[in-house]
């Protein structure tokens, strides 16, 4: 390998001593390459124009300096960054929360951290309730781990080492990380304990074995939900459209043949194309609405092989709706640079799905295994390991906060599983009994139509959700959650015509296992 020059040692350590050891490596490799193959200046070069395209991509010159930081090192960290914020509050002369508010939310932006739930004009209780987040070192802990992936899988997208045939979906540190994550998520669940009132108590992990967060039941009712939706439709005479919506080119990390860096992206991340399509979709349903047309079906978000995210919605609608609808998705998805070359052949597909040649759940059946556990099919669209990809697309979806699954139209499922929950009452006709059995046998389509059908609004839906609030049974005083604040509302079961049901008799405390 080609020394490095003595007179560039500490440029090229300045450049890369910030960096994950893994991608230093990677760019260090290349510049040897450039070195011995072109020239010195040719390596300098090329190490000086990955290092402003990274300084570019990064939010906060704070994030340089983390990218490498461990689990206690950004404990430490974000106690330093709590006690700043405890500094701010209490040296504010002003009688008003807008100083200390705006100086909190500067001093947060350094850092890269937005806090969620921002409002153009906050009331004194929204600026009081960023005060007490941003004092917590908790707080701060997780928002610094949040930052550190997504500026890692930044710098990795920048670096194109995001792509097929390399690091597909997510950057391979990141995937490790995940893995690391949910190892020691796993361990502490199992050292909890929660205990009702009657002394019966489960280990946490057994409670999340048995809830819609283990991947097998989440896949389960997901295709109950699909089927149900499908056989809905058949008894109202519906049709059936396929629909993929993808990002303008300047999104796209990398070209899907060659893996080679696209020559038009605008350094966006992962997050910035699905918030491009969040709001094209936005638009698009504001349009349906208006024209009347109510579509259901689902939306499945999945990466790219180099992470920008693309859409899948399976939907059904009236026949007599049909154009009207394609003509509405093909124009939103032009709308933006849809003159570009090869948009008229990517940027939208809508297939009408034949009954006669297989069926809708089939068409979306693929994407829901392909995201969740790979399992039933045999090889990836790339070639990768199906339940590799699995895990690497679950990384994605983590790092960036994407959904992956979306009901669109319909009733919701949070009633479906509330009424899982109960046991057969005593009125055989009443409609929540008619509900419960419904989503006890899984007929997703009858539960639609006790609902209300596809096109009822949330307010006139029979059955409603109802809440409590969540009080301290010894003291009868509201319960507060760690930032001061009133604990949210729980679900309390369901309501009918005025009657009320308990899904939830059994109050629970968590503990530490002995």
């Amino acid at each position: 390998m080609t020394e490095i020059h003595r007179d560039d040692r500490l440029f090229v350590d300045e450049k890369t001593n910030t960096l994950p050891d893994i991608f230093k490596k990677k760019i260090i490799v290349e510049y040897h390459k450039r070195l011995k193959n072109q020239s010195r200046r040719e390596a300098n070069l090329y190490l000086l124009n990955i290092s402003e395209h990274i300084e570019s991509a990064v939010l906060s010159r704070l994030s340089l300096k983390t990218l490498n930081a461990d689990e206690d090192d950004l404990k430490i960290l974000a106690e330093s960054e709590a006690q700043e914020c405890i500094f701010i509050w209490q040296s504010s002369n002003s009688e008003s929360l807008k100083k200390p508010y705006k100086r909190i939310l500067s001093f947060m932006a350094s850092r890269g951290i937005q806090p969620s739930g921002l409002k153009e004009g906050p009331s004194t209780s929204d600026m009081l309730s960023i005060i007490r987040h941003s004092i917590r070192k908790s707080w701060w802990l997780s928002n610094l781990r949040t930052r550190q992936n997504r500026d890692i899988e930044i710098i990795a997208r920048t670096l194109n080492f995001v792509k097929k045939n390399a690091e597909i979906y997510a950057s391979d540190l990141n995937v490790r990380r995940r893995r690391w994550q949910k190892q020691k998520q796993h361990e502490f669940l199992e050292n909890m304990l929660v205990t009702n009132e009657e002394g019966l108590s489960f280990l946490l992990s057994e409670m999340k074995a048995t809830s819609v967060s283990n991947p097998a039941i989440r896949k389960a009712e997901l295709m109950v939900r699909c089927r149900g939706c499908e056989d809905y439709a058949k008894s109202k005479g519906h049709i059936s459209l396929f629909i993929t919506l993808t990002c303008p080119s300047k999104y796209h990390r990398a070209y899907s043949t060659s893996g080679d860096p696209t020559k038009n992206w605008n350094g966006s991340s992962a997050r910035d194309a699905q918030e491009y399509l969040k709001t094209t979709f936005s638009r698009i349903r504001s349009e349906l609405n208006r024209q009347g047309i109510r579509p259901y079906g689902f939306r499945v978000a999945e990466p790219h092989h180099d992470g920008t995210p693309h859409w899948h919605l399976l939907l059904f609608i009236k026949g007599s709706d049909e154009q009207s609808l394609k003509d509405i998705f093909t124009h939103y998805a032009f709308e933006e640079e849809g003159d570009e070359e090869g948009a008229d052949k990517h940027r939208i597909t809508i297939v009408k799905i034949d009954p006669n040649k297989g069926s809708a759940t089939g068409y979306i059946a693929k994407y829901i295994s392909k995201n969740i556990d790979g399992e039933d099919i045999d090889i990836g669209v790339y070639g990768e390991n199906p339940s590799e990809a699995a895990r690497r697309i679950e990384t994605w979806a983590s790092i960036w906060g994407i959904r992956q699954f979306q009901q669109i139209g319909g009733a919701g499922v949070s009633i479906w599983r509330e009424l899982r929950r109960l046991t057969p009452l005593e009125d055989p006709e009443s409609l929540i009994e008619l509900g419960r059995k419904a989503a006890d046998d899984s007929k997703w389509d009858e539960y639609m139509k006790l609902m209300g059908g596809h096109d009822c609004a949330r307010k006139d839906r029979p059955i409603k959700l109802v809440y409590k609030e969540s009080v301290d049974i010894s003291t009868g005083v509201l319960k507060e959650n760690q930032y001061g604040e009133i604990k949210a509302q729980s679900i309390y079961g369901l309501e009918h015509d005025n009657v009320r049901i308990n899904t939830r008799p059994h109050t629970w405390e968590i503990s530490r296992a002995s």
